[in-house]
């Protein structure tokens, strides 16, 4: 019974170390680095999108995926998963670059858009991204917003 009594203190215990550490983590940052068209697939634009992740925190961590959504000019052009494993050590940054199709038939009014208004300088976007990491029990969100040169590759 001391035996059961003292693996259950213990595992409370380490509980609260978990809990303790958590109240200092701060979320990761997702950049956009590059949007960059790679082909097509039938009716569907193929894009590489390179993201950077910036851990903050004194502990490494281990993203098993992601999901996005990336906006230009307050317009939701491209949404993404991935199932890529990114490791990031503490107080450190990592890249990935991650591949999506576009349908063109619903990129249309925005293809019009920038036909209209071509972008002379870098475009504004905005990030919004959901990340799963090894460990805790819940989806960290983020977003990120700037500007990027749509004409430039990464």
């Amino acid at each position: 019974m001391r035996l059961v009594m003292l693996t259950i203190l213990t595992l409370i215990m380490s509980g609260c170390s978990t809990l303790n550490d958590l109240s200092d983590f701060d979320d990761p940052e997702v950049e956009l680095l590059y949007i960059k068209p790679t082909g097509t697939r039938g009716l569907d634009a193929v894009f590489a999108v390179g993201l950077r992740v910036t851990n903050p925190n004194a502990i490494a961590l281990g993203i098993d995926g992601l999901a996005y959504d990336v906006f230009l000019r307050d317009t939701k052009i491209l949404s993404g998963v991935s199932n890529q494993r990114i490791e990031i050590g503490a107080f450190d940054e990592g890249t990935a670059e991650v591949e999506l199709t576009v349908s063109m038939l619903s990129s249309l009014g925005v293809l019009r858009d920038f036909i209209n208004n071509p972008p002379d300088a870098a475009v504004p976007y905005r990030l919004d991204a959901k990340l799963a990491i090894d460990g805790l029990p819940v989806s960290v969100r983020t977003r990120h917003e700037g500007a990027i040169d749509l004409r430039a590759g990464p």
